[in-house]
């Protein structure tokens, strides 16, 4: 590296070193920093490296003396917490992308604490990792998604399931499924894809990572008013809506044992009224098959009060559940 473009990156190389080598923990002297330069190419005076400091603090990089034996630097201002790093590695450790691109996002999260904290959080994840099929392809298909939804433009992409040997099944014997993309919603442990099609009414909720060779298409997503305006919390509220149904309010009883499970369900939001030794909601819920199974797994600690039509849609469930076994 010549000297004239030696200077022009020396501040920006400044700044690099003491972010990603320094913490409130991990201090660099002068010396130090003049030595790292060197190795770059870059050669700088104490009374220099002082003063590009100063600039680098002028213009709001800021970074912080401390003075003991000899001036020490470091910078403290990162982009994020330790805990918020370490909540944000743990989702990511917990998904369904393959080892290697888990690893890369954990690293690149990781260093914007620095390299000392990094190797903390590093060593501090766990993964829980189980024998699963992973779609390598889901951070491009997610990318693909999320152009699509600003451009306005319509998507395309395969459908599959898995069968009992883990071979893909395609839907819709292999052709592809166009459709107007909404909004991205993740949802216990899986990120899914919200949309509306041109030929149904109605939202439909596809895996990301069962969704293969997603691409942008040429044409503009068809105006749809009602989802113009998409409330994404009121559809994270509705908690079963990634498996189908038809929205309805729906008013349930239970007892003080499912509290915690209701918070936990529905959010603290949620506004509980006590009757008697028992506890009623009302909430928005897409009804489904998932819905009605959590509804018998509390053995019979929640009832469903109302609609009437809700309440003998499932015990029409529960009946043909006895009838099979």
């Amino acid at each position: 590296m010549n000297g004239s473009t030696s200077q022009k990156i020396k501040l920006l190389v400044l700044y690099e070193l003491l972010y990603r080598l320094t913490d409130e923990e991990h201090l660099l002297n002068t010396d130090e920093i003049i030595n790292l330069l060197k190795e770059k190419g870059i050669n700088v005076s104490r009374k220099i490296l002082r003063e590009d400091i100063k600039t680098l603090n002028d213009y709001g990089y800021e970074v912080m003396e401390a003075k003991k034996k000899f001036f020490y630097y470091y910078v403290a201002n990162h982009q994020f917490e330790s805990a918020e790093i370490a909540l944000l590695a743990d989702v990511v450790a917990a998904s369904k992308l393959n080892v290697r691109q888990k690893e890369g996002l954990i690293n690149k999260l990781a260093y914007t604490l620095g390299s000392h904290k990094a190797m903390t959080i590093m060593h501090n994840v766990l993964s829980y990792d189980k024998p699963k099929h992973n779609n390598a392809h889901i951070i491009y298909s997610i990318d693909s998604i999320e152009n699509a939804i600003n451009e306005k433009k319509k998507i395309s992409f395969k459908y599959y399931s898995l069968d009992h040997e883990k071979n893909k099944v395609y839907h819709k014997d292999g052709q592809r499924y166009i459709v107007n993309p909404i909004v991205m919603v993740w949802n216990k442990d899986n990120y899914y894809l919200v949309c509306y099609d041109d030929k149904h009414e109605g939202t439909a909720n596809y895996r990301i990572d069962r969704m293969e060779s997603v691409a942008i298409e040429e044409e503009d997503r068809t105006p749809n008013e009602k989802y113009e305006d998409f409330d994404t919390e009121q559809f994270r509220t509705q908690v079963f809506s990634m498996f189908g149904g038809e929205t309805r309010r729906v008013e349930l009883e239970f007892t003080s044992v499912m509290i915690d499970e209701v918070f936990d369900t529905f959010g603290e939001e949620v506004k509980i009224k006590k009757q008697g030794d028992k506890y009623r909601i009302t909430v928005p819920i897409q009804i489904s098959k998932n819905f009605y199974t959590w509804v018998i797994g509390s053995q019979g600690n929640i009832k469903i009060l109302s609609p009437k039509i809700v309440k003998e849609d499932f015990n029409s469930f529960v009946k043909t559940i006895k009838e099979e076994y």
